[in-house]
C-alpha cells in the first residue's frame, strides 16, 4: 500500500532512533507474539489505547489486525500516533514491519514531535536467538532532539523486557 509519505516540515529536524535487543528466544516465537494486536491492546496503562481498525481495501478484502492496510492509533495524553500498517516482510530468518504515521502524528504537541515510522524487525542470530530491532523516525522541532531521544532511551528497553517476560523460551 502506497501512502502520502510525511515531509519534513520548516524549523523542524529529522530525528531517527534505533534500539537493538538481543534475546534467548526463536525469531519465530518472538514474531508470533508481535504480529498480535493483543500484545498492543492488552494491559495499555489508562487513559493510554491502541486501536486497530478493520479497514476496507480497494480489492474488495479487509485488513485486520497486523495485514498491510490496517488503520492503527497509539493516542492518549499528549500524544496520537496514527498510521497505517504498510509493510510486512517474513523470510526464512527473520521478518520486518512497518507502520507508517500519518500527518497529524504527534507527542506532547503537533508543534513539537512528529512522528512517522515504526519499524520493528526481528532476525535470527541462532537457533533459539534472536535480536529485535525497533527503529522510529520522527520530525522533532529544533530544540526537542534531546527530549525526544531521552523519552526513547526510557520506553523502548520496557519492550525488550516484556518480550522476556511474555515469550515462552524453549
Amino acid at each position: 500500500m502506497t501512502i502520502p509519505a510525511q515531509t519534513c516540515p520548516p524549523s523542524f529536524l529529522p530525528h531517527e532512533h534505533e534500539y537493538v535487543t538481543v534475546v534467548n528466544r526463536r525469531w519465530t516465537a518472538v514474531w508470533a507474539w508481535l504480529m498480535r494486536p493483543e500484545t498492543f491492546t492488552k494491559g495499555q496503562v489508562w487513559p493510554y489505547r491502541v486501536e486497530f481498525i478493520d479497514t476496507p481495501q480497494t480489492d474488495g478484502t479487509v485488513s485486520r489486525g497486523f495485514d498491510v492496510g490496517t488503520l492503527n492509533a497509539h493516542h492518549g495524553p499528549f500524544l496520537n500516533f496514527c498510521g497505517v500498517i504498510s509493510r510486512i516482510e517474513e523470510g526464512p530468518s527473520g521478518a520486518v514491519r512497518d507502520l507508517e504515521y500519518s500527518y497529524g502524528a504527534y507527542a506532547l504537541a503537533f508543534r513539537l514531535i512528529r512522528p512517522h515510522l515504526l519499524r520493528i524487525s526481528v532476525d535470527a542470530v541462532e537457533e533459539t536467538q534472536c535480536r529485535v530491532t525497533v527503529h522510529v523516525g520522527a520530525y522533532v522541532r529544533r530544540g526537542m532532539s534531546g527530549l525526544w531521544t531521552f523519552a526513547q532511551r526510557c520506553f523502548w528497553p520496557g519492550f525488550g523486557v516484556a518480550i522476556r517476560r511474555s515469550v515462552p523460551a524453549d
